[in-house]
């Protein structure tokens, strides 16, 4: 990492963006935490993987699919994530996106979980702004770190949110600039729940919602850098860095449903 890296150009931001939401949504569930119900569903899978759309029951049975992936490797994502919620038969009442009811079972709840992201990235960015006496450099440093990865989780559970089993979610009144942006973000990513998946509603919605995320990140950089010195963004990092565990996105590619068609996608 290079004395007080510059700012991620919003075109560089875009790009990452994609990459992290193919990570979340595609690659890492079907490559690596669900090889084995990949390989026994294997036409379904590579039908997704190659941007195919799926009708209306295949997009629920693959939802019904890459939810179990997800279950069975929750206990591993709470270590990551302490703002992971489980929630348990939720909302039993409410139809779902699989033409059933409710989200029967204990599970990664992924709004309550981005919402909870969400709050500890507020409390990071205030505690960096904030920030007082001797130790005050340390504490904008650790507050950083801690906001870009608060700012990685919420990605990282909402790319997952259109594959999975859901319903629908009443939208907040904004607090802040953030969340001016996160409520857009999330209605676009439950509005694809409810659409085929790879479907052309569905890749207009998960665009929307993330040209919603590249301006949140936007507006997380700016508070960080307005807040911290060349010395403090070396050793912070910017966003994405491995100081604030984003995941690797080598070999990664956002082919499947690109936000600019015929743009190079390769990382």
């Amino acid at each position: 990492m290079p004395f007080n890296p510059r700012k991620w150009k919003p075109a560089e931001i875009s790009v990452r963006v994609d990459l992290l939401n193919e990570k979340a949504a595609i690659d890492t569930p079907h490559h690596d935490l669900g090889k084995q119900i990949r390989e026994e569903n294997l036409p379904l899978f590579e039908k997704v993987e190659r941007g195919e759309p799926l009708s209306e029951g295949e997009s629920a049975d693959y939802r019904v699919l890459y939810q179990s992936i997800l279950r069975g490797k929750q206990s591993e994502f709470k270590k990551i994530d302490r703002e992971l919620t489980v929630l348990t038969d939720y909302m039993p009442q409410q139809k779902n996106n699989v033409g059933t009811l409710g989200i029967e079972g204990s599970h990664d709840h992924h709004d309550a979980s981005a919402e909870a992201n969400l709050a500890a990235l507020r409390k990071d960015l205030e505690r960096m702004e904030n920030a007082s006496g001797m130790l005050a450099s340390l504490t904008r440093v650790n507050a950083a770190i801690a906001a870009w990865k608060d700012l990685d989780d919420i990605i990282l559970h909402m790319a997952t949110a259109p594959q999975t089993k859901s319903v629908p979610r009443a939208p907040e009144a904004p607090a802040d600039e953030l969340q001016a942006q996160y409520e857009p973000m999330m209605a676009h990513f439950k509005r694809a729940q409810f659409e085929p998946v790879n479907s052309p509603a569905y890749a207009t919605e998960v665009h929307a919602a993330l040209d919603r995320y590249d301006a949140m990140v936007v507006l997380v950089q700016d508070r960080i850098y307005a807040h911290l010195g060349p010395l403090e963004r070396s050793l912070s990092g910017r966003w994405g860095s491995w100081r604030s565990l984003a995941p690797s996105l080598r070999g990664v590619t956002a082919h499947r449903i690109p936000r600019t068609p015929g743009k190079d996608y390769e990382n």
